[in-house]
C-alpha cells in the first residue's frame, strides 16, 4: 500500500513534467527519485522501528506495573467493599441490638415503676409516716428521668426494692404515731411489722392491737383486740417469742364493723327525716301498744256460754236475771245487761238500745286504727322523701367533685337510703299490726252483734210465750 501511494505521487509529480519534456527522461528522472525518496523512507521506517523497539521495553514494563497496580486496586477496592458490607451488616446488628436493649431497659424501668408504685401503695399503715418519703422520691425519680437516666432510676429502685424484701421478710419494729379507734385520741408508741399485718402498742403499754388506715386521716387507727392478752402483746413487742392474733380477711371485717357503726349514727346518716320517720315510729309502736291493750279487754263470750245464758233466761224469773249475768264476761255482760233493762220493751226499742251499746263499743275499740294505717301509708313515703332528698345533694356533690372515687359514690347512696330503710322498718309492723287488730276487734264486735240479735229474738219469743200463757 505504501508503494502504491509512492507511485500515485509520483505520478501526480511527473504530469506536469511530462508536458514539458520528454516522457522517458521525466520517467527515469521519477523513477530515481522515487528510488531516493524510497531508500529514504525506508531509512527513516527502520529509524522508526527501532526506535520503537527501544521505547516499546519500558512501555510495556510501565504498562505491566499499570496493570498490576489496578489489579492490586481492584482487590483492595473489592476487600474495601467487603469490609463495607460486614461494617454496615455489623452495624444493623448492633443497631438491633441497642434497640432490643432500650426496648428491654424501657420494660425493666416499667417493672421497676410498677414495683415501686405497688409497694408504695401496699405500705402496712404506720409504715407510710416511716419509710413513704423513700418511695415517694424514687417514684418522682421515675416521672423526671429520661432514656439515659431511667437505667440509674430502675438500678436504685431494684436496691431498694430489695432492702425491702429484706427488711420484712423478718418483721421489723419502729417508733410511732397512731390514733384510738374509740377517742381518736394521737398517742406515742412502736409499730411492728410482721407480715401483712401492722401491729402498734402505746408507750404507756395498755393499748395495743392492729392498725388500719382511715381516709382522710394522716395517721392510721388502733383497733384493740380483745382476744389478744397483755402478756401475748408484750412477748410480741418486747421478747424474742410472743403471740399475735391474724386477720383473715385482711382488714375487711374491721372496715365493715367501722362502716356500721352505732344506731344513732346510723339514723343521722339519713338527715332530718330519719328522726322524723323514728317519731312517727314511736307513735305507731304507741299505738300498737295500746290497742293490743284494747284487745286484751274486749273479751268476749263463746257463743255456747250465750246461747246457755239465753236457754236459761228464758226459765228463771226476773230477780234472778242478775244473776245469770255473773258468769259472762265484762263486754259481753254490758251487752246483755243493758238487754235485760230494757227487756219489757217492745223489740224496737230493745234493739236501738241494744245497737246504742255496740256503737259505744265499736267507737271504743276501733278508735286510733285509722291513724295506725295512715302511719302504715305514709312512713314509706317519707322514706321516699329522705332518700330523694340526699340522692339530691349526692347528685350536687358528684357534680362539683365528679365521680373519681366508686367508693365514696356508693357509700353516699347508701347513706341517702338509710331514709327509706327506716320508712319501711315503721311501715311492716304497723302495716301488720293494723290488719291483725282490725280483724280480731271485728270479729269480736261481730260476735256481740250476733249476741245482741240473739237476745232480742229470745226476748221477743219470751213475750209471747207470756202472752199466751195469760189468756
Amino acid at each position: 500500500m505504501f508503494t502504491r501511494l509512492v507511485f500515485v505521487l509520483a505520478t501526480l509529480l511527473v504530469v506536469p513534467v511530462f508536458a514539458a519534456e520528454d516522457f522517458a527522461a521525466a520517467a527515469a528522472k521519477a523513477a530515481g527519485d522515487y528510488q531516493e525518496r524510497l531508500k529514504k523512507a525506508a531509512e527513516q521506517l527502520a529509524a522508526t522501528r527501532k526506535k520503537i523497539a527501544d521505547e516499546k521495553a519500558p512501555l510495556l514494563s510501565a504498562l505491566s506495573a499499570a496493570e498490576e497496580r489496578v489489579v492490586a486496586a481492584q482487590t483492595e477496592s473489592t476487600r474495601i467493599e467487603t469490609a463495607t458490607d460486614e461494617a454496615r451488616e455489623r452495624r444493623r446488628q448492633l443497631q438491633k441490638e441497642r434497640d432490643a436493649v432500650q426496648k428491654n431497659l424501657g420494660y425493666a424501668s416499667t417493672l421497676a415503676h410498677d414495683a415501686v408504685v405497688a409497694v408504695h401503695d401496699s405500705l402496712a399503715p404506720g409504715e407510710e409516716q416511716l419509710v413513704g418519703a423513700r418511695w415517694k422520691q424514687a417514684i418522682e425519680r421515675f416521672d423526671a428521668a429520661t432514656k439515659g437516666a431511667s437505667a440509674e432510676a430502675s438500678s436504685d429502685a431494684l436496691d431498694l426494692l430489695l432492702g425491702s424484701i429484706e427488711q420484712s421478710a423478718g418483721g421489723y419494729q419502729a417508733p410511732g404515731r397512731a390514733v384510738l379507734a374509740n377517742t381518736n385520741e394521737l398517742v406515742e408508741g412502736t409499730y411492728a411489722f410482721a407480715g401483712p399485718d401492722a401491729f402498734f402498742r402505746a408507750a404507756s403499754g395498755d393499748k395495743f392491737g392492729v392498725v388500719r388506715t382511715r381516709e382522710g386521716s394522716v395517721y392510721p387507727i388502733l383497733y384493740p383486740m380483745h382476744d389478744w392478752k397483755p402478756a401475748a402483746a408484750d412477748g410480741f413487742f418486747q421478747g424474742p417469742r410472743g403471740t399475735m392474733p391474724a386477720d383473715t380477711t385482711g382488714g375487711k371485717a374491721l372496715r365493715l364493723q367501722e362502716t356500721k357503726g352505732t344506731l344513732v349514727e346510723h339514723i343521722k346518716r339519713g338527715g332530718v327525716v330519719s328522726f322524723a320517720i323514728l317519731g312517727v315510729g314511736l307513735l305507731s309502736l304507741t299505738l300498737i301498744l295500746n290497742k293490743f291493750y284494747d284487745l286484751l279487754r274486749l273479751q268476749v263470750d263463746e257463743p255456747e256460754e250465750v246461747e246457755a245464758f239465753l236457754k236459761l233466761l228464758n226459765d228463771a224469773p226476773p230477780e234472778r236475771h242478775s244473776q245469770l249475768l255473773r258468769p259472762l264476761r265484762a263486754v259481753t255482760r254490758d251487752l246483755l245487761g243493758t238487754g235485760l233493762k230494757h227487756i219489757e220493751q217492745p223489740k224496737q226499742i230493745l234493739e236501738e238500745h241494744l245497737w246504742a251499746v255496740l256503737m259505744r263499743l265499736r267507737l271504743h275499740y276501733e278508735r286510733r286504727l285509722p291513724l295506725l294505717a295512715v302511719i302504715a301509708v305514709a312512713a314509706p313515703l317519707m322514706g321516699l322523701l329522705g332518700t330523694v332528698t340526699g340522692m339530691v345533694r349526692t347528685f350536687a356533690l358528684i357534680t362539683v367533685f365528679g365521680t373519681g372515687n366508686a367508693g365514696k359514690l356508693a357509700s353516699g347512696i347508701s347513706e341517702v337510703l338509710v331514709a327509706t330503710e327506716l320508712g319501711l322498718i315503721v311501715a311492716i309492723p304497723s302495716l301488720v299490726a293494723h290488719g291483725f287488730l282490725s280483724n280480731r276487734i271485728q270479729k269480736k264486735l261481730s260476735l256481740l252483734e250476733r249476741y245482741s240479735l240473739q237476745f232480742a229474738t229470745a226476748a221477743q219469743r219470751s213475750k209471747r210465750e207470756d202472752e199466751v200463757s195469760v189468756p
